[in-house]
Parts: C-alpha cells; sequence; structure tokens
C-alpha cells in the first residue's frame, strides 16, 4: 500500500493544485459583464490569474501593418527595422494597458497586432502608428519668414503641398532659411517657419501625464538625459524671450516663449489635449519612435456578440463531444474499465484548462479544437490498453496480470503516436502564427498530460482497486 500511497498523493496534489489554478476563472466566467467592465477598470488581481481569451473569443481589433521601407535611414536592414518596429509597438501597447495582446512579424515587412477587448481600431491605429519624431525647434520670426507666412496664406498653400514638391515654390525656397521648414499647428493657429532641429525625443528619459497651465487641462511632462538635459540648458539659455515649438510628427503642439534659462532637462508639452490624447501621446513618447512610419494594409474588428457566440458554439461543441466519447467509454468497456478511462478523460481536461491560466496562455477558437483533438489522443490512449488487456484475458491470464501486461505491451506504442503529434506540433508553433500557435500550445501540453492520466493514473486506480479486492469479477 505505500507504493501507492506516494503516487496517491502525487495525483491529488496535483488535482488539488488545477483546481486552485482554475478558481480564478470559475469566478471571473459567474461574473456579470457590468462587474468585469469595473474590475477591468480598477486592474483587479483577478485579472492577471484568470484565463486569457484570444481576439476570436473575446472580440477586438485586428491589424495588419506594413512597414514604409521607402523611409528608413540609408544604413538601416529591413529586418532589423520591423524587428524594431515590433518591439516599440509591443512597448507601446504594453504600457496603454491593452490586456493579452498578440503582436508578431508575418513576412518580410509585415506586423500582425491584435488587441482582444479593444472594439475602436481608430484609437489603436493612434496608439500604433505614430511615428514619434519629437523635436525641439526655434521659430524663425525674421523678414523672410514673415513674407514666406504672407505668400502662403495669399496663395492657401499648405505645408503638405510645399513639402510634396518644394521646387514647385521657387518664391518660397529663396527665402527659406538654411535648414528650416515650413509646420502647421494642431490649434489651427496658423503655420510656423522653424529653424532646424535642436533636439530632438532620443534623449528623452521619461514622458508622464500632468495637469497643469491657466486651467488645469492635462499636459505631457518630459525629462531628458544627462546629455539631453545640457542641450536642453544650452537652448534656453541662447534663445531666451523666443518661442521654443515642440514639434511632433511634423505638427507644432505647442510654441511657448522661453523666459530663463532651465537648467534641470525637463519641459512640458502643452496643446489642446484630452487625458486620453495626453495619455498616448506619454505612452508613444515613452516607447520611442518608431524607425520608418507604418501603414495598415488590413482591419477587422471582431464584436463582442461574435465573440460570445464563438464561445458558446465552440464550448458546446467540445463538451457534446467529450460527454458522448465518455458515454461510449462507458457502455463499451462496461462499468469499471470504462469508469476508470472516463476519469483519466476527465482530469485530462481539468489539468489541461489549469495549466494554461496558470501560465498565461491564450486560449483561442482553434485551442479549442486543440483540447478537443487531446482528448480524442488521450481516448486513444485508453483504448489501445484496454484491448490490449482484453487480449491478454483472452489468452487465460488473470485479471491482474492481463492488466501489468496491457500497460507494459502498449506503453511504447502510445509513446511514438504521441511523440510524432508533438513533433508535428512544434513545427506547427514555429512556423505559424497567431491562432495556429494557440492550436499548437495547447495540443502540446494536452498531450504530455494525457500520458500522465492515460498511463499513470489510470494504472494507480487499477493497483488500488486490486489491492483492495475491489475487482473480484474484472470483465472488459
Amino acid at each position: 500500500m505505500g507504493k501507492i500511497n506516494w503516487k496517491f498523493w502525487i495525483t491529488a496534489a496535483l488535482l488539488c493544485w488545477s483546481v486552485y489554478a482554475l478558481w480564478p476563472s470559475l469566478q471571473w466566467a459567474r461574473m456579470s459583464d457590468e462587474k468585469k467592465a469595473v474590475m477591468e477598470k480598477e486592474k483587479n488581481p483577478i485579472l492577471g490569474k484568470a484565463l486569457k481569451l484570444g481576439l476570436d473569443l473575446k472580440g477586438g481589433t485586428y491589424l495588419l501593418l506594413e512597414v514604409d521601407s521607402s523611409k528608413l535611414e540609408e544604413d538601416m536592414k529591413l529586418k532589423d527595422a520591423v524587428d524594431r518596429a515590433t518591439e516599440i509597438i509591443r512597448n507601446r501597447i504594453d504600457q496603454f494597458g491593452v490586456s493579452e495582446p498578440l503582436i508578431a512579424k508575418q513576412g518580410d515587412k509585415w506586423i500582425v497586432v491584435q488587441l482582444p477587448g479593444i472594439k475602436d481600431p481608430k484609437a489603436a491605429k493612434n496608439l500604433i502608428g505614430k511615428t514619434a519624431l519629437l523635436e525641439f525647434r526655434i521659430v524663425n520670426t525674421s523678414k523672410e519668414s514673415n513674407d514666406i507666412l504672407s505668400i502662403l496664406r495669399e496663395k492657401n498653400i499648405t505645408p503638405e503641398e510645399y513639402e510634396v514638391n518644394p521646387s514647385s515654390y521657387p518664391e518660397i525656397q529663396k527665402l527659406m532659411p538654411e535648414g528650416a521648414g515650413i509646420f502647421s499647428s494642431k490649434e489651427d493657429t496658423g503655420y510656423y517657419v522653424l529653424d532646424k532641429a535642436e533636439l530632438t525625443g532620443a534623449a528623452l528619459t521619461n514622458a508622464k501625464v500632468d495637469f497643469g497651465g491657466q486651467f488645469g487641462q492635462p499636459v505631457v511632462s518630459i525629462e531628458f538625459n544627462k546629455e539631453g538635459g545640457r542641450a536642453f540648458a544650452d537652448i534656453t539659455e541662447r534663445n531666451r524671450e523666443r518661442n521654443l515649438a515642440i514639434v511632433l510628427d511634423g505638427i507644432v503642439q505647442s510654441a511657448p516663449v522661453i523666459r530663463s534659462r532651465i537648467p534641470d532637462g525637463k519641459a512640458i508639452i502643452e496643446g489642446s489635449f484630452t487625458p486620453e490624447d495626453a495619455r498616448l501621446l506619454a505612452t508613444v513618447l515613452r516607447a520611442g519612435a518608431l524607425p520608418a512610419p507604418v501603414r495598415v494594409i488590413e482591419e477587422r474588428t471582431v464584436g463582442p456578440t461574435l465573440g460570445d457566440d464563438s464561445i458558446k458554439k465552440g464550448f458546446t461543441a467540445a463538451f457534446s463531444g467529450v460527454i458522448i466519447v465518455m458515454l461510449f467509454m462507458f457502455v463499451y468497456y462496461y462499468m469499471w474499465s470504462g469508469l476508470i478511462a472516463d476519469i483519466a478523460l476527465f482530469l485530462n481536461l481539468v489539468i489541461l484548462m489549469a495549466v494554461m491560466a496558470a501560465a498565461q496562455f491564450t486560449l483561442t477558437l482553434p485551442g479549442v479544437a486543440g483540447i478537443a483533438l487531446t482528448l480524442a489522443m488521450a481516448v486513444d490512449a485508453n483504448v489501445l490498453i484496454l484491448e490490449r488487456i482484453r487480449e491478454e484475458l483472452a489468452a487465460g491470464k488473470t485479471a491482474r496480470v492481463a492488466v501489468d501486461a496491457g500497460y507494459q505491451k502498449v506503453f511504447w506504442t502510445i509513446f511514438d503516436s504521441n511523440l510524432t503529434t508533438v513533433i508535428a506540433a512544434i513545427f506547427l508553433f514555429q512556423f505559424g502564427t497567431g491562432p495556429i500557435r494557440g492550436f499548437a500550445v495547447t495540443l502540446t501540453i494536452g498531450l504530455l498530460i494525457s500520458m500522465f492520466t492515460a498511463i499513470y493514473v489510470t494504472k494507480l486506480i487499477y493497483e488500488f482497486l486490486f489491492k483492495e479486492n475491489l475487482l473480484l469479477k474484472f470483465k472488459i
């Protein structure tokens, strides 16, 4: 009995851990939508413990982005640019607080972004697509710049039109100071002629949302590194009583007057920001600038209703299949053997879901298919064992000898079949993306668990039944 004891305690401990790992998911599933929304807003700890759902089950936004290779710096390779853009987009999304995102490279210059729970594609594109080129430029107030602004107003020329083909406007080019450019204002206060960039956002160390200004409006506070702080102090020293334009992606956010030298490397970006705009800008600045612009070439929005429908149909199909299989096993292999196989099948499902919840894997609809296939493989292992035991009994061996021989002779058959499936799943994970990877992860974990339940747990139950003389008449 001692040998059975330690095996029993291992199984019992694993089962208790599985219930513990799944408990937050069960609590979450029983909550109303209103309570879920409140807990998501408060970032309740249960969110980090509950089983995560993918885009196809929860609803959200799907974007396929393309890196504009024509805008890369000369010394940057496309592969490096895509890698860097992927990491920056991931940092932006993580800092913005989107839960369970999926960001992955696809092909040579594409990036797949899945944002479960985000129903507004515009907000997602604003977060992801900003180049985040931050520059600090001095406003040029010379006579030439005033003449340029007069020409722009008279001929109704926008900065964008001038930038597309500057040579079409020789009268402006003739007046343009060296290194200067024309920029529009976010606040629609007209155009600016700005000198060359004195400092860029590359020297930033932090950006956060504060509330200040005359009416307590949202502003973005920024801090520079040591080198940037020295440069910023020098700029403010040399340009007192001049306007310092803060330019983000070619648009002047604000142009405050420099009243005195700023030695501490800190500044404030003001503008007509909403709290959400300020938070978005701070997030983009913290995460860094993209190496090149990205454009959306495919966009899909999965509504929560479709997600709920997928959950219901997917789980109904999986649950129905499991119940039918368990009923078949119970009837076809009589009471004891069929019941033991059903217990193994149930434990397989519980442990698999617990591992996914504890490891924070994201469950997708292909993942549900992976669970169904895993259970089918687990049933297959039980069928192999029971059929072998049936052959041993037909050969006239005793029940105890038949069971031992059955497990011994089919172990490598089960091992080989699972190993070949795991190899296929590994290649699916390596070369697949998104849902395909979810299927591969679920299948691999499930197969490892099925080896444990089909061979270890069921054999333990048989040993216990024989020890207690409960299998007085064994028949399958």
